[in-house]
């Protein structure tokens, strides 16, 4: 009868360890979708804050030029600014988000080594932006301005949704 007992209490410990082991698998698969997503959200807003921090600048440069305001000694700041922010632009999309709220392409990913090559356009535009605001010459400053909204479009009309089919438009 002990033994009956034993045989038993063994059967059932087993039972339940292999019952909360298929419940704990059953959870953690259940949960990993959303971990996962939370991860790709943390990317996915770190991005668009790199990215929101260059358009700033740029329309913070766009309102002086064509509005005439008195902040042309900020020039400097903002292009400077964007020089620094160049370099942020590729790590921010190295970890692949396409789902969600994002305009960012596939073809980012897929086409990696001609991002990094836009990328490397907007630096150089954006360092040629800021040695002319470092000089205050004001007539160089609205080319490279326009050369660096050039470098922008470049890359946007690429690796970027159309305007219509924006996340932003949903």
């Amino acid at each position: 009868m002990l033994i009956q007992r034993r045989i038993a209490t063994a059967t059932s410990a087993r039972v339940l360890t292999r019952s909360a082991f298929l419940a704990l698998t059953a959870l953690a698969l259940f949960l990993a979708p959303a971990a996962w997503a939370a991860e790709d959200s943390a990317y996915l807003d770190y991005r668009q804050k790199v990215m929101s921090g260059v358009g700033a600048n740029m329309g913070a440069i766009s309102d002086i030029l064509k509005n005439g305001l008195p902040f042309t000694g900020h020039i400097e700041d903002h292009a400077e600014a964007l020089a620094e922010t160049a370099k942020l632009i590729a790590p921010a999309f190295e970890h692949r988000v396409v789902d969600g709220p994002t305009d960012a392409l596939p073809k980012i990913w897929d086409d990696w080594a001609g991002f990094e090559k836009a990328i490397a356009d907007f630096k150089d535009a954006a360092k040629a932006l800021e040695d002319a605001a470092d000089k205050g010459d004001m007539a160089a400053i609205g080319a490279k301005t326009k050369a660096l909204g050039k470098s922008c479009g470049g890359c946007h009309r690429t690796y970027r949704k159309d305007k219509e089919d924006s996340y932003k438009r949903k």
